[in-house]
Order: structure tokens, then sequence, then C-alpha cells
């Protein structure tokens, strides 16, 4: 379920306080059977991870409890629900006013998209500039993009992971979605899309040409 670094136990850990929202260092003691010591190990490497947050509550008598939680990241390690809900969603805006609704939704979020990452994006700069900054503002949503450079107006862009995937498997209109922010964005280019993770390839891909 977890891919960290993390071994068994701080998985348990992990799925301990995700199950009890918060925990102590008594309740996973008592969970796991190990000792306070060990669990303050696990704990202590997992926050260097980023994994979970201590926070100190305050008592009657004594030293403050502290109280670990998941962060966002630590959370984000256990399955959702997101994409079949947005699938499940989309299938309903479909049959709404003969799929008006549906296509003025999507192209509001074509138009937010372009939008927010023309702003970045200096179009005095060189094609192989612009190209980089577009990698920064994608990878940031974690498309995991590379640029490779064929030659000096020629350009590859491929994107190891697929942000969407499991709506794009149900609807095919996230990929052309994407080739028309794409041509949005750089227009003064010719953009062949040359590989496609939905149909079976190891990454999208992009052949970009520039005038």
């Amino acid at each position: 379920m977890i891919s960290t670094q993390s071994s068994p136990t701080r998985e348990k850990i992990l799925e301990i306080i995700k199950k009890l929202g918060k925990a102590t260092v008594k309740n996973l003691t008592e969970e796991l059977q190990i000792t306070p010591m060990a669990i303050r190990g696990h704990l202590s490497k997992l926050e260097k991870e980023d994994l979970i947050q201590t926070d100190h509550v305050r008592q009657k008598l004594g030293r403050p409890l502290q109280v670990f939680s998941l962060t966002d990241k630590g959370d984000s390690f256990f399955p959702k629900q997101y994409g079949n809900f947005a699938v499940e969603l989309l299938e309903d805006l479909q049959t709404l006013e003969e799929g008006k609704i549906f296509e003025m939704v999507i192209q509001r979020r074509e138009d937010r998209i372009i939008e927010a990452r023309k702003s970045s994006i200096n179009n005095e700069e060189s094609p192989k500039m612009r190209l980089q900054r577009y990698c920064e503002l994608i990878e940031k949503d974690g498309y995991m993009p590379k640029i490779e450079e064929i030659s000096e107006k020629s350009f590859l862009l491929t994107e190891g992971n697929c942000v969407v995937r499991q709506i794009a498997s149900s609807f095919s209109f996230c990929c052309s979605s994407e080739a028309k922010v794409l041509s949005a964005i750089f227009p003064d280019a010719t953009i062949t899309k040359i590989s496609n993770q939905i149909a079976g390839d190891e990454k999208c891909a992009y052949r970009f040409e520039f005038n």
C-alpha cells in the first residue's frame, strides 16, 4: 500500500494513526507490542520524511502529551476514490442538456489552465526556455515531464505520469484537451502526439516543431 523508505513497522504505525486519527506513543506501543523507545525511533524517522506531525497537548499534571497525526503527504499514501467520483460526475454531466453543460465545463477548465500557464511563460524567450518553463509548471502537478532537444527548433516533451489516467481511460477528451492547451500556449509550433499512456505506451510524448 505504502511506497516509501518506511519499514513494515513504520507502515503499520501510519495505518494505526490513520485509523485512530491521532495517536500517542502509548497507543502505538499497545497496538504493536514493542517498546516505547522503539516506537519513538520509528516516529522520528517518519517525521523526517514529513509523513507525520506532532502536536503537544497540555495536561493537568506533568509534561505536555505528544500526539501524532498524518501530514497531507502521509495521508496521500492511502487509497482514495477521487478518480471514481470524477468519472461518475462527468458521466452525469454528459446526460444534462444533451451534453451542452459537459462541453461548457470542459471548455472552462481548458480556458482556466491556458490562462494560468500562459501568464507564467514569457513569449519573448526562446522555444527551449519556454518549454523548460512549461515543464516546471506541470512538474508541480505531478506530470514528471522531460524535454529533449532534437534541434534548435525541434523538441520532444515526454510525460512520465498521467495525472488524470483513471478519468482519461473513460473520457478521451482528456487527451484532446491537453493538446488544445499546448497549442494555445505554443501557437508558433506544430505539435504532434507520438505516444500515449492510455493507448498502452510507456509515456505520453509530444514532438514540437517551431516555426
